[in-house]
């Protein structure tokens, strides 16, 4: 028998909303779920400030063969480090605002859902990407994107505005923030010096005119630059990312690489926001890819889903990926 530990967040709103809702406490609700799918659980509350220090703690332990952690993209991020030096199996429940990873590994976003199918997933070897050699799950950006994260850091301080509302706020006033800038990239030891709005790195690449990866395993960064253009450019490219054909605006060009180097003119520390997280890093920032670096749990997918599903999430599929495009 699995002996798995659930780490919640008990000032997570989404657990909040989920005690309100089902009128009862959900670390019963957890540990239920999975002793129903034959897991014997432990389930703890971590505030963030004591997430790193109780993953310490676990790493010394042989008490569990499995973590999953309760929280946003960025909660996991800060401790992806712990979780890998743990070399034990590990998870995400979604109650962040965006929830990239647990969306890319088809947990359920809705709250009761995402700890059913948990309670019955099964591992799986997932890529992770790393930047100045600290390793992160989904994206990391410049330009726009550390502007948003900057911008959601102060929307968070304004009262009355709920979690999508202050994500609107912040990607508006990101908008109009972002200004032209020289980056020089360098792509497998390629140069290539853009003048753009934004550079946002992946760990594996996203699907066609959507802003999910179907596959977590082909060993693969995508760079995607935004060039810069005119206000009217940008606007329809805004218009282009929302109703998801970015791909084919011109001011976009995507790239394929495991190794990716950049460097912002003249400037020795640039803002990133890496999976929702922003730091100032210093140049030049060295992403890497990390072929199934992680094992992670993965939901289940029943014989109905995996017949409807994309012939790249089905087992045993293969993506031609190309070098270049754009």
């Amino acid at each position: 028998m699995a002996r798995c530990l659930v780490l919640l967040n008990p000032r997570a709103g989404t657990l909040k909303d989920l005690a309100a809702a089902s009128g009862g406490e959900p670390a019963e609700k957890v540990r239920q779920a999975f002793a129903a799918a034959g897991k014997d659980v432990d389930v703890r509350m971590a505030p963030p400030r004591d997430l790193r220090s109780v993953l310490d703690e676990l790493a010394r332990s042989d008490d569990h063969d499995e973590i999953i952690v309760g929280g946003g993209d960025g909660s996991l991020s800060r401790s992806l480090d712990k979780l890998l030096a743990s070399g034990k199996t590990f998870g995400v429940l979604p109650f962040g605002t965006m929830n990239l990873l647990a969306r890319d590994l088809g947990v359920p976003q809705e709250i009761d859902e995402a700890i059913a199918a948990l309670a019955r997933s099964e591992p799986a070897e997932v890529d992770l990407g790393s930047i100045n050699g600290r390793p992160f799950h989904s994206i990391s950006g410049l330009g726009f994107f550390a502007q948003m994260a900057r911008a959601r850091e102060a929307a968070r301080g304004l009262k009355g505005l709920g979690r999508y509302a202050g994500f609107t706020v912040a990607a508006l006033r990101a908008f109009f923030r972002s200004g032209r800038s020289r980056y020089q990239l360098e792509i497998d030891g390629a140069p290539l010096v853009v003048e753009a709005t934004a550079v946002l790195v992946t760990n594996n690449p996203f699907g066609d005119g959507a802003w999910r990866r179907p596959r977590l395993d082909t060993g693969e960064l995508e760079v995607i630059v935004a060039h810069s253009g005119s206000m009217r450019e940008r606007l329809r490219l805004g218009v282009d990312v929302v109703a998801g054909g970015w791909r084919a605006n011109p001011l976009i060009e995507v790239f394929r690489a495991r190794r990716v180097e950049v460097r912002k003119s003249r400037r020795p520390r640039v803002w990133v926001a890496t999976d929702g997280e922003l730091s100032r890093e210093p140049t030049p920032i060295v992403y890497e890819i990390r072929p199934k670096a992680a094992r992670m749990l993965r939901p289940r997918m029943s014989a109905d889903a995996l017949s409807a599903a994309p012939a790249a999430l089905a087992p045993g599929a293969e993506t031609r990926v190309p070098e270049r495009e754009g």
